[in-house]
């Protein structure tokens, strides 16, 4: 399977938008759409970034770069693994900057008290403004 195909296969298992991986990697979405359908060639100095945000294992990534694809003998289980990468990753990436505003501790101490399909409808509605 082509490397942009398994990029895009990749992000849809950390089950995030093109929208969000496309401002994590500061481009538009469009043109990850295009690299993703093969339309446009990945620029290498981006590829490094696709594994840092993706929080791609460096075997992992060489493996999709040479199209050289392993059988997981527990594909759920990698997916989570993947998944739990990308988002201590992101936590990573956001955590000295938000924690330290006391509207966001305020905020995740008022959705820490509601029900999941709360949380998701008050950001949704956060997400439309």
């Amino acid at each position: 399977m082509p490397f942009n195909e398994q990029i895009r296969e990749y992000r849809e298992q950390l089950e995030i938008t093109q929208t969000e991986a496309a401002y994590r990697l500061g481009i538009d979405h469009s043109v990850l759409s295009k690299y993703e359908l093969g339309k446009l060639e990945i620029p290498i100095q981006l590829l490094r970034e696709i594994r840092r945000v993706y929080a791609i294992p460096k075997e992992k990534f060489m493996d999709m770069l040479e199209d050289t694809r392993h059988k997981s003998s527990n594909p759920g289980l990698e997916a989570r693994e993947n998944k739990s990468r990308y988002i201590t990753e992101l936590q990573n990436e956001l955590n000295s900057d938000l924690y330290n505003l006391k509207e966001f501790r305020y905020f995740l101490h008022h959705i820490n008290s509601l029900e999941i399909k709360e949380v998701k409808s008050l950001l949704m509605k956060l997400y439309d403004n």
